[in-house]
């Protein structure tokens, strides 16, 4: 039998996440928001020109006026507008890259807009919001920067677009490794960490832009206690149970302002990075999963759907942590696909069962 790793619900959201924000339909989009960001500056630039001579002062200059945000502010546009499809261009390739997004924020943050109206400014900075905020959405992908908290309040702004999750594919003939450069563009799953964050990695196309995976950002133990504690369902949803967990007196020194309504999120105080091996992981093209089952897994109060008991000599159905009623403390970590063992003085099968406990795992 071919050994098979099924993705978790959550795991799925990830990957259909990465994919998502990676595509180059979803980087082409880009563009005509900033065209139309950059057509608005055009518009307010050229009402102001008439009243504009009229704000220069004798202590700023001309600072204040729309022909200095024309001279520093409006060129951060246009290069926006360059990079952007440059990247676009460079995607053929294979090459992915961080776009002109930051800097183009940092650029326009520098120059002052007091030339235009209360209303006029508010407007522009909106809109400039929306499309900074898009292009962020591909740096936190490249960048690799995206932890369980990160995809999770990711999901809530996509997830209407995901009516049914596409279908997925890992293969285990098919490894990365942090620190190397992967062999095939697409997005990466821990071997050995069913907590670990999803990457998206790939082969790049041209001196520069190779990039290698990095390390794995997942729970460290306080963060995998919270997720024993709040559960999956409730760990960035429910603001009682986690401030609960963070104000246990053993957590003082953790959370030492555990009053503050941040601290409901837990911060970056439960993550940790380290290196690990990958699984490549198969976007299938056109195809979706005719129904969820593990959809109630989200519903607060509700059961996860854990795999089915195997017995010894079968394949393991699932990565993670698997125990046996025919002996006390056998609980240990089976890779997808490995061979359940028979437990020695057991008459007949070994049967093993999914452990509710599922920490992050040492191999054996």
């Amino acid at each position: 039998m071919t050994p098979t790793y099924h993705l978790s619900l959550w795991q799925k959201r990830q990957a259909a996440m990465l994919y998502h924000y990676s595509s180059q339909s979803y980087l082409d989009a880009l563009l005509p928001k900033i065209e139309e960001l950059i057509v608005m500056a055009e518009m307010l630039l050229e009402r102001r020109s008439i009243l504009d001579p009229l704000m220069v002062s004798e202590r700023w200059g001309v600072r204040d006026t729309a022909a200095n945000w024309s001279t520093g502010g409006f060129p951060a546009l246009i290069a926006y507008r360059q990079s952007t499809m440059w990247h676009m261009a460079k995607r053929a390739d294979q090459c992915y890259g961080i776009t002109g997004t930051n800097q183009c924020a940092h650029m326009l943050g520098e120059f002052s807009m007091q030339w235009a109206t209360a209303e006029q400014e508010k407007a522009f900075r909106k809109r400039a919001e929306q499309v900074f905020r898009y292009g962020y959405d591909i740096d936190g992908v490249m960048q690799r920067s995206w932890n369980d908290a990160v995809f999770w309040f990711a999901w809530q702004e996509v997830k209407e677009h995901f009516p049914q999750l596409p279908k997925f594919k890992v293969h285990l003939d098919i490894e990365g490794e942090t620190g190397k450069v992967p062999v095939r563009t697409g997005v990466y799953i821990p071997q050995d960490d069913p907590n670990g964050a999803l990457q998206f990695g790939w082969i790049g196309g041209g001196e520069g832009f190779f990039k290698p995976l990095e390390e794995c950002q997942t729970f460290n133990e306080i963060g995998l206690e919270a997720l024993s504690s709040v559960g999956r369902a409730k760990l960035w949803v429910d603001a009682s149970a986690m401030l609960n967990f963070v104000r246990q007196p053993r957590h003082a020194n953790v959370f030492p302002y555990s009053e503050d309504p941040a601290y409901y999120q837990l911060g970056n105080k439960i993550f940790t990075e380290r290196p690990c091996k990958w699984y490549f992981v198969e976007l299938l093209e056109g195809e979706f999963e005719d129904s969820d089952p593990d959809a109630m897994a989200d519903a607060p109060g509700s059961e996860p759907q854990h795999p089915p008991r195997k017995a010894s000599g079968e394949p393991c159905p699932h990565a993670g942590w698997w125990f046996s009623p025919a002996r006390e403390g056998s609980r240990q970590y089976f890779r997808d696909g490995a061979i359940f063992p028979k437990l020695e003085g057991d008459y007949g099968y070994t049967f093993w069962l999914w452990s509710p406990d599922q920490s992050r795992p040492t191999l054996c």
